[in-house]
């Protein structure tokens, strides 16, 4: 056997997780089975492709059973990833200062129940249909928060059923401490569909955990709703199905050889959220004032780029300007380079004056006085938190990652 068939087995054996030997082992038996003669070489050659075709077999099949029969397989890109927010964080604050307010008008809302230490147990005070429900509860929920010596608020669901008329289950108990979300933007196809725009919903640990690149074709797992043009995040079968195609041979099944123009997927299907970076502005205008998705897709020159990481927020900074800057503007009217604020799971493979596609969510804040107060009526250019960058064409090097900076200095031109 030479060593290009050598290689080939072991290629296999990764595939199914055993050894070269386990390998060459199977294939004997293979060969044997089907009246093969491994010494002739045109029998070894058919040995081969029936041990190619009982590894793509049992990864099918390992695949299948991995992933389970809810939800579907898909293959596309992501085009960006917002962050994760822990939507209790910013409940919990609003939920504490009310408390404070106007404890009584809270615990009667039903929003809270009160626990009290009594003997080194714990009883709990909870309205239910308008009356006030005593229990003694073996420990506190780790969502308890203490609000004095020996007493603690319970914060719960007080939503009793949804917009839909579905009863809420879990109307009256505990909230969880945390509860990650994460919403992802991706551009691909189901198993026998057609490319689209998909919103992707991830939950607590898919929310926190998801590192897939974007722009960099992919395959996974996980529940689609063709209704809503969404898709999300199963918790047993998403992160474990997902395979970078780059890394896929060529003889795998999941493998795909010829893939279209990413950008040109963009434009077909996702055209209502692109906008001119000159227009910038009125298109931020435009949506803030509209219901929906604040998205975000534009395109220009890198024109500065500052990778030193500010030390709260984790970003780094590139300014981009339009590819037709120089043209129908006076030197006076050209106007200023767009700060992107670009988080560190976002690459900056690329340097200053490469053609840029950026996706992300447009911010303006009010500009501030010498002495820091808000102006009522001035405000700072248009910026973007990115989601994702896609290089058109990519020139020289990003610059080296300086120190971390604070708000202030990065801000500067506040």
């Amino acid at each position: 056997m030479n060593e290009k068939m050598n290689n080939e087995l072991n290629g296999l054996a990764n595939k199914l997780g055993i050894s070269s030997e386990e390998m060459t082992t199977k294939m004997n038996e293979i060969a044997t089975a089907n009246g093969l003669d491994l010494e002739n070489e045109k029998h070894l050659r058919s040995a081969l492709t029936l041990t190619r075709n009982f590894v793509r077999s049992s990864t099918k099949k390992s695949n299948t059973q991995s992933t389970g029969s809810f939800g579907d397989m898909a293959f596309g890109f992501i085009v960006g990833a917002e962050p994760a927010r822990d939507i209790q964080e910013w409940s919990r604050k609003t939920l504490m200062n009310d408390y404070n307010s106007n404890a009584n008008k809270v615990f009667n809302e039903g929003r809270v129940a009160e626990v009290v230490e009594v003997n080194g147990l714990y009883e709990k005070s909870q309205l239910r249909n308008g009356d006030v429900e005593s229990k003694t509860i073996p420990s506190l929920p780790n969502s308890s928060i203490e609000v004095d010596e020996g007493k603690w608020i319970v914060p719960l669901d007080n939503v009793e059923a949804y917009s839909s008329g579905d009863k809420n289950k879990r109307f009256g108990k505990p909230l969880p401490a945390e509860e990650w979300r994460r919403r992802v933007h991706f551009v691909g196809k189901k198993e026998g569909g057609d490319f689209q725009y998909w919103t992707l919903g991830l939950k607590d640990s898919l929310a926190k955990d998801w590192s897939v690149e974007s722009f960099r074709w992919f395959h996974l797992h996980a529940f689609f709703n063709d209704e809503r043009n969404a898709c999300y995040g199963i918790k047993t079968s998403t992160l474990g199905s997902i395979r970078y195609n780059d890394n896929l041979s060529e003889d795998d099944d999941l493998f795909v050889g010829n893939v279209p123009n990413m950008e040109d997927l963009l434009a077909e299907h996702m055209e209502n959220y692109v906008a001119d970076l000159i227009e910038l502005e009125t298109y931020h205008q435009d949506i803030m004032s509209n219901p929906g998705m604040k998205l975000c897709i534009t395109d220009g020159i890198v024109s500065s780029m500052n990778l030193t990481v500010n030390e709260r927020t984790g970003n780094r900074t590139i300014w981009i300007e339009p590819a037709d800057i120089a043209y129908g503007f006076e030197e006076e009217e050209i106007p200023d380079s767009t700060p992107c604020w670009v988080p560190s799971n976002v690459n900056i493979d690329f340097g200053v004056g490469s053609d840029v596609i950026v996706i992300g969510r447009t911010n303006q804040s009010r500009k501030k006085d010498s002495e820091g107060n808000v102006s009522d009526d001035e405000w700072n250019p248009v910026s973007l938190n990115v989601y994702g960058i896609l290089p058109r064409i990519a020139l020289g090097a990003a610059p080296t990652q300086a120190e971390t900076k604070s708000d202030d200095e990065e801000l500067s031109y506040w």
